[in-house]
């Protein structure tokens, strides 16, 4: 008896439990030219038995990762005409050989039209996408106690990577300058108090600080 007789039933009981929306599907991966064997929920695809093989059939045979793990799950599929599927694929092997795959593809549409019903309830479709520009001067807005510290925080660790104390007292005159720059953009010098928190936390002087914003300003405005 040929090994992948014996998921042949399996395809329909998973085809039955999973619903409509699940395709399942089995295939002979020694038979490339009609590698589908069997299939439930074919409508899902469009698909039927004897259908040829995939192009990521044809990349796993080509990269040998079935070799290296025992399946692959949740990549995106693709059926006409722009229907998205989550799909997932088993491989099957026999004395040391991949001779088939136990594909499970998942038609999302319905799920991602509720997503965006759902979104639309709440109005999230209103808010702006970083990548659309600028509301009012900024992008996102940031709710916290502790203003000053955030947008120090934030500016440190956009400029060096890090705002770790270690990486802050190494800090150049450069860098404090492009901080500083940083920091005048986010409006924090506009905050009482906020000259001295930047100071204490970028280990220089309050002096410092007033030189680094007036060569800022004189670079703005030339």
């Amino acid at each position: 008896m040929d090994i992948l007789d014996y998921y042949v039933k399996l395809v329909d009981f998973l085809g039955q439990v999973m619903g409509e929306d699940t395709e399942v599907v089995l295939r002979d991966c020694r038979k490339p030219n009609h590698d589908i064997i069997a299939i439930a929920n074919g409508h899902v695809s469009g698909r039927t038995i004897g259908a040829p093989i995939t192009d990521f059939t044809l990349s796993v045979l080509a990269s040998e990762q079935w070799r290296e793990r025992d399946y692959v799950v949740n990549y995106l599929g693709k059926a006409k005409p722009n229907k998205k599927l989550r799909s997932s694929t088993y491989f099957i092997r026999e004395n040391g050989e991949l001779v088939g795959q136990l594909c499970i593809n998942i038609d999302t549409t319905k799920y991602q039209k509720l997503g965006e019903e759902i979104l639309r309830l709440g109005g999230l479709h209103l808010l702006p996408k970083e990548e659309d520009g600028l509301v009012c001067g900024k992008t996102v807005e940031t709710f916290s106690n502790d203003v000053i510290k955030d947008l120090l925080e934030k500016a440190v660790r956009e400029i060096m990577g890090s705002c770790e104390a270690i990486v802050r007292e190494r800090l150049t005159q450069e860098d404090r300058l492009a901080i500083v720059e940083k920091l005048n953009q986010s409006g924090l010098f506009q905050l009482k108090g906020a000259v001295g928190e930047a100071a204490e936390y970028l280990y220089c002087s309050e002096a410092s600080i007033y030189r680094y914003l007036s060569k800022v300003t004189k670079n703005k405005n030339s």
